[in-house]
């Protein structure tokens, strides 16, 4: 059903791509090879390492290679999760730290310097010497432990085909790196917002489209000008890339045991990340003196970012917290109270590159960067973020894996800089709750017609710190149940202004509604639910908007069947075609007739088509109204009747850095599904409107489960597979899991892991 990476099964690819494999190695800069690789393969490369495990240290892993570490040192867990980690994600790693230092340049060539020099400016290592410093010995001793099992497995393996074909050789790694890959992790997901904006801030319609956008709120991107307009420019590339890295979109919901059939609460996480190969995430299984969990780890950072231990269940969403501000530097602090350094940028194929690297009080100054300075004018911009304050997520996240309680959870979130995040929690005594992990500026709120600070604004609004202690949290509500879904979750001034709307939560409430106690599996089906409450009400609305100006028989049955489309997205339903595709048409019309065809980004974004769309329409003359809406209700019907059912024009196809590379792309990627879910359903599968044939590449990628009546509930899946190995069937054999609804099992007791992880490595005596 599903094709692995590696041999296409095209025999004229297949050709194709030996052909260039042999040329490309005869050349000299090249060799590819497409291997593939078992289960059983995996682990006989894997036992072939010389590891030093210590007696007492084991890795188990199950029929996905999903390892479970048993260790009596904590050390020693920690070292053979960099050694699991290397083996498994080692490619993945290098591209990683590659891109976090700015060095995109040295595998793609000449057209990534602007972005390298962006990357750069942002400088996500700057804090890393002095959080290093300041972090505990226990912390420093558990990275230093994974750090030595990175380097252990690394200068053994083989350089895999993705390193060799975009020239990467791997380099060891320090402790610095893990807080690199965990600032990288941590990007702000305002910045695609910023940097798709700055160019627009001296056009005439600036201030009127800012405003509405603080009313509505931002979705997964935004942009003045839509990106199917023009080519995206860099700096919204990168800023688009980075927000794919970090948790811009996801749900986190958590029952009491008033709620639930067991009496015990349930937590199910769905984290909304980039849909591409490998997944962001790896699952492992931990068990050392001080740590007993399972759970989703980012590669590179030694923490669980959401799982569970013996006693609680945790997971979380990105809080869309304003951690970054662009502040307006004065002429004189621009050209006397800034430092300069000199990057040198290497270049594949090519000759290096020079740039300017500047530093101001306020940070570094981004418009040095072309992309964004031939942009601006004359300002000059710094950057202000909350990640280049030395906060210490790696001792927070490893204090609240081994915390009992909800309100111990909470105190160990106090040290949480950026990523921000809403953390949940549930506990076997049966407390549900939610904090606001963060540490930001002490804002008095936001500018209204600009989000540039003034000198003495972004001194006066980053004078003060405030994190998780000085911000609402909540410990078992009223209600029974807490539903995080990246919207305000508090009325905190100065927290923040681009949040989600609120359509998933509703959706959420409305469901808990329907019944008294929830089972596991109902949860899951709420998890799984695809159905938009503001799809159902817009599609009527837009049915009575668009009846008075039909004739034709055909047009007024179109207008039916939107009107009584419940807003599901399922992927056999043709109603969701229909209203997707009229949206798109009076968009484009409206688009038109206001904006001379150029049409606003923010037009594209859910927030502005629910809240705004029918104000703009009816805003038109009664003329342009007759002129426009049967032949948008005319395209929406034909399109609709050509494509007949959702799934078959919205799908996911999940591709390798490699699978955009021409000609030997679909070598790197996974066969193409239905995909079931809009941009704002509870499972997530985001798009912008809809034009064609759509691959989402945003939405639900990982899944979790836990009831805390039992240790060994837990269940996890990944859209795609634990393995990173280009050619490894196990990068995508999750995926028939995914489109079924089943996932992995992950116990907490040991006779219970020795069942479902028999492949053993390591000395348990």
């Amino acid at each position: 059903m599903l094709k692995a990476l590696g041999p296409s099964q095209n025999p004229v690819l297949r050709k194709l791509a030996r052909g260039l494999a042999r040329l490309s190695s005869a050349m000299g800069w090249l060799s590819i090879r497409y291997p593939t690789y078992t289960l059983e393969d995996r682990l006989k490369q894997f036992k072939s390492l010389d590891l030093p495990f210590q007696a007492g240290t084991s890795i188990r892993f199950n029929d996905f290679f999903v390892p479970y570490i048993v260790s009596d040192s904590d050390r020693d867990g920690a070292f053979a999760l960099g050694c699991i980690t290397e083996f498994q994600r080692g490619p993945q790693l290098q591209f990683l730290k590659r891109l976090a230092q700015g060095r995109l340049s040295e595998m793609g060539g000449g057209g990534f310097v602007d972005m390298d020099h962006l990357i750069r400016l942002l400088d996500f290592g700057r804090a890393a010497h002095e959080i290093w410093e300041r972090m505990p010995p226990s912390s420093k001793e558990w990275v230093e432990g994974f750090v030595a099992g990175l380097n252990w497995v690394q200068k053994q393996r083989k350089r895999g085909v993705d390193e060799r074909f975009l020239g990467i050789r791997p380099e060891p790694y320090t402790p610095l790196d893990i807080l690199l890959f965990g600032r990288l992790a941590g990007a702000d997901v305002n910045w695609p917002i910023y940097f798709s904006l700055i160019e627009h801030r001296l056009s005439g319609d600036f201030i009127e489209w800012w405003n509405r956008l603080r009313r509505v709120g931002a979705g997964v991107s935004t942009s003045f000008d839509s990106p199917n307009s023009a080519k995206p420019g860099t700096a919204q590339q990168i800023g688009e890339f980075l927000n794919s890295l970090s948790r811009s979109g996801s749900n986190s919901i958590v029952l009491h045991g008033t709620r639930t059939l067991s009496g015990a609460p349930l937590m199910v996480n769905d984290p909304h990340l980039g849909q591409h190969l490998p997944n962001v995430w790896m699952m492992v299984g931990l068990r050392t003196p001080s740590w007993q969990c399972v759970g989703l780890m980012f590669p590179g950072v030694p923490i669980l970012g959401l799982g569970r231990n013996l006693n609680l269940a945790w997971g979380g969403t990105n809080l869309r917290a304003a951690s970054s501000d662009l502040v307006r530097l004065d002429e004189g602090t621009a050209t006397e109270r800034t430092s300069v350094q000199t990057a040198r940028i290497r270049v594949r194929f090519s000759w290096a590159r020079k740039r300017k690297l500047r530093y101001s009080p306020h940070g570094p100054v981004l418009t040095d960067c072309p992309a964004l300075g031939r942009l601006c004018g004359k300002d000059t911009l710094a950057l202000r973020w909350a990640g280049h304050w030395p906060t210490d997520e790696i001792t927070s996240f490893l204090n609240g894996m081994k915390a009992h309680t909800v309100s111990q959870l909470h105190n160990a979130m106090h040290g949480v800089g950026v990523t921000p995040l809403n953390v949940l929690g549930a506990d076997s005594q049966g407390n549900i709750g939610h904090v606001l992990a963060a540490t930001l500026p002490k804002r008095p709120g936001f500018p209204e017609n600009d989000w540039v600070l003034a000198e003495d604004k972004a001194l006066e609004h980053w004078s003060v710190q405030v994190c998780a202690r000085d911000f609402p949290s909540v410990i078992n509500p009223a209600t029974g149940f807490i539903v995080s879904a990246n919207n305000r979750p508090s009325e905190v001034t100065g927290l923040g202004f681009l949040f989600n709307g609120d359509d998933r939560v509703m959706r959420a409430r409305a469901l808990f509604n329907t019944k008294k106690r929830f089972s596991p599996q109902a949860l899951l089906d709420l998890q799984l639910d695809v159905t938009s409450p503001l799809a159902e009400q817009l599609s009527s609305q837009l049915a009575d908007y668009c009846r008075p100006y039909l004739q034709r028989n055909e047009q007024l049955v179109f207008c039916n069947s939107i009107d009584l489309w419940n807003g599901a997205y399922s992927a056999d339903s043709f109603a969701a075609l229909q209203f997707e595709f009229l949206l798109t048409a009076l968009v484009r019309e409206l688009s038109v007739l206001r904006h001379a065809g150029r049409m606003p980004g923010l037009m594209d974004q859910w927030a502005y088509l629910t809240a705004c769309l029918l104000e703009d329409l009816g805003n038109l003359s009664d003329f342009d109204r007759k002129k426009i809406v049967p032949l948008c209700v005319e395209e929406a019907n034909r399109k609709a009747q050509h494509w007949q059912l959702w799934g078959s024009l919205h799908k996911i196809r999940l591709r390798h850095v490699l699978g955009h590379v021409p000609l030997l792309g679909k070598l790197f990627s996974s066969k193409s599904f239905p995909a079931a879910g809009s941009r704002e359903t509870l499972m997530k599968n985001a798009h912008n409107l809809v034009r064609g044939f759509d691959e989402t590449s945003y939405g639900s990628q990982s899944r979790h489960l836990s009831d805390l009546s039992d240790p060994d509930e837990n269940y996890f899946v990944l859209l795609g597979g634990q393995d990173g190995w280009v050619g490894s069937h196990l990068m995508t054999d999750q995926i028939p899991l995914w489109q079924t609804r089943q996932s992995i099992q992950m116990p907490l007791r040991q006779m219970r892991i020795e069942q479902l992880f028999p492949h053993c490595i390591g000395r348990l005596e």
